[in-house]
Parts: structure tokens; sequence; C-alpha cells
């Protein structure tokens, strides 16, 4: 029975597999906001300036999760290990903007207005080649 499946195996070892590059850009960028309790004033203005700015996010491939205290919204993560893999503490607030490929590219510890995310992720060079497709 193994010998009519190894031309099958063969060939199927030899179609090219996709590379790390294009895989990372299947994966959205990431805005992962930390707040120590739910009425923290930059939470609530973080949320309300990302409310406002869904289009141009959306049009960014951007995806928000919110470590609020214990709880985690928007992924299936562990609050104390996003604290810890972003370094920001149980007690602080923080907004981390990640790009496809994992790296912290902008970091601070009050809210972010959309333009300067905005402008952080269009100078990203996968953010142009994306741009120069269209």
């Amino acid at each position: 029975m193994i010998g009519p499946l190894l031309p099958l195996t063969l060939a199927a070892a030899a179609q090219p597999q996709p590379n790390a590059i294009d895989a990372r850009e299947a994966e959205p960028r990431l805005i992962v906001v930390f707040a120590p309790s739910r009425d923290d004033p930059r939470l609530v203005r973080q949320q309300a300036l990302l409310r406002q700015s869904q289009a141009s996010m959306g049009d960014r491939d951007v995806h928000v999760i919110e470590v609020v205290g214990d709880t985690v919204a928007g992924a299936h993560e562990y609050a104390a290990a996003l604290r810890q893999r972003y370094a920001v503490p149980r007690s602080r607030f923080g907004v981390v903007l990640v790009g496809r490929d994992g790296g912290v590219k902008l970091r601070s510890a009050e809210a972010i207005v959309p333009r300067q995310i905005e402008r952080t992720i269009d100078a990203m060079p996968m953010r142009r080649r994306e741009m120069a497709a269209r």
C-alpha cells in the first residue's frame, strides 16, 4: 500500500510552500490596550478614539485586544502572559502597536490618537507594499 502513495507524497513535498513572510502578511496588526480597570479614563478615551477610526483601522487590518485587569477581550490568551510579553504591569495603562511581524512598532503610557497609529503603520514596509499593490 505504501508504493502507490509514494508518488503522491513526493508530489506534495515538491509543491511550493508559503514562506514565512507570506504567513506574516496574513496576520493582522494588533493594538493591545492595557488598563488596570474598566473605569480608567485613558481606557475610555482610547476606546472612543478607536471607535471613531474604525474605517481607517479596518483598512490597515488592525485588530484590537483589550487587557483590563485579568480579563482579555479580542484574543484567547491570559492577561498575565500578554502583560509579560509587552512589559506592561497590571497597575499601569499602556497601548502597544504590534506589526504583522510581531514586533512592537509603537508604545505609549497614554491613549494614542488614530493619526499617530495611521502614520506609524503607513511607514511600515509591508503596508507600503499593500498600498502599492492596490
